[in-house]
């Protein structure tokens, strides 16, 4: 594949995420169409994981029923939870998103917010090798504390999912 091919399709990539996101689709289950893992992927996050890098097969569920089941969780406290800013820088081996998450709580409205940074690498095929996603407690923190009843940073690869099944089981909604 040529570089602006594949700069092209990184581009794709990161819109693909975005427009699920803004849509409000993912709570639903829609994914990111243009994503393919690589058998071999790997995720890592100092919040959601710790300092480990973890293959993607080590989760006890895929990328894109753990981005359901967050959405959804958090949908419970903010109906309108999505992305307000997206950037995205795309490179012949993968691309860089920074997005800003808001949504208003549905018991007073207050406004709530946080920045995401996410990198992807890929191999020759366009597949996931790599992901990583960075946020910061001092928003995120008390964000999750709201949405969820808990803020991280959390460790390994089921600290965080566990959270996310307690938020919905306690209000009594499955994936």
């Amino acid at each position: 594949m040529k570089i602006e091919d594949r700069v092209a399709m990184h581009r794709r990539m990161a819109e693909s995420y975005r427009n699920a996101y803004l849509h409000q689709g993912v709570q639903d289950g829609e994914t990111y169409e243009a994503w393919k893992f690589a058998a071999d992927g790997v995720y890592a996050s100092p919040y959601f994981t710790g300092d480990q890098v973890f293959p993607l097969s080590a989760f006890p569920v895929d990328p894109a029923k753990s981005a359901t089941m967050e959405a959804k969780a958090y949908s419970l406290k903010f109906s309108d939870w999505k992305p307000v800013e997206f950037k995205c820088w795309p490179a012949d081996n993968g691309f860089v998103m920074k997005t800003r998450w808001e949504g208003h709580t549905k018991e007073d409205g207050t406004k709530m917010g946080f920045y995401s940074i996410g990198f992807v690498e890929t191999n020759d095929q366009g597949e996931i090798t790599r992901w990583e996603t960075h946020v910061d407690d001092y928003e995120y923190g008390p964000f999750l504390e709201v949405a969820l009843g808990v803020r991280g940073p959390f460790h390994g690869t089921t600290a965080y999912i566990d959270a996310l099944h307690r938020a919905l089981e306690e209000a009594g909604v499955s994936v």
